[in-house]
């Protein structure tokens, strides 16, 4: 039973060695996006066409909205599956129904191949999804070090005790 458990526990520290890193880089390059799109984006009332919430079967949730605007040159834009905090969820869904019609939003005018929800950041959510980034891009760091620690353990050769032969 015990060994068992070990042999759960390096591939869980492998895991973390390779995936927290992941998970803090890619935390760091939404920030950077999240920044660069405050720091150049255009500002613009979206409306919201419709908000999804998905219930994962280990009890997360998330919110998306679909979004759409007019730029100053009239032509019509349109976002889908943006995500939103928890808490601004609560803002505008009450007894599942929406209670607003708009949010203020900052977006940069898509690159040919890209997902236009990359370059939309609702403005009333930004606090919040940016502490989150910066809080995962400490968790993914800190799994990456426990994983290297762990891996490091559980891999390391071990010295066996050679026994006396008699001459």
């Amino acid at each position: 039973m015990v060994g068992w458990i070990l042999g759960k526990l390096k591939w869980l520290a492998v895991l973390c060695a390779v995936g927290g890193p992941i998970l803090a880089v890619a935390c760091w390059q939404d920030g950077e996006r999240r920044k660069e799109v405050m720091a150049t984006g255009i500002q613009a009332e979206a409306a919201i066409d419709s908000a999804t919430r998905v219930k994962r079967r280990r009890g997360g949730t998330s919110y998306k909205l679909d979004l759409s605007w007019t730029d100053a040159g009239g032509l019509r834009h349109r976002a889908e599956g943006v995500s939103i905090s928890h808490a601004l969820a609560e803002q505008i869904i009450v007894d599942d129904k929406l209670v607003a019609d708009a949010l203020a939003i900052k977006y940069a005018k898509a690159e040919a191949g890209s997902k236009g929800d990359e370059n939309v950041i609702v403005l009333a959510d930004t606090a919040h999804q940016s502490d989150s980034d910066e809080a995962m891009i400490y968790v993914g760091a800190g799994a990456g070090i426990l994983g290297l620690i762990g891996s490091g353990l559980f891999f390391l050769p071990r010295r066996r005790r050679t026994e006396a032969v008699a001459a």
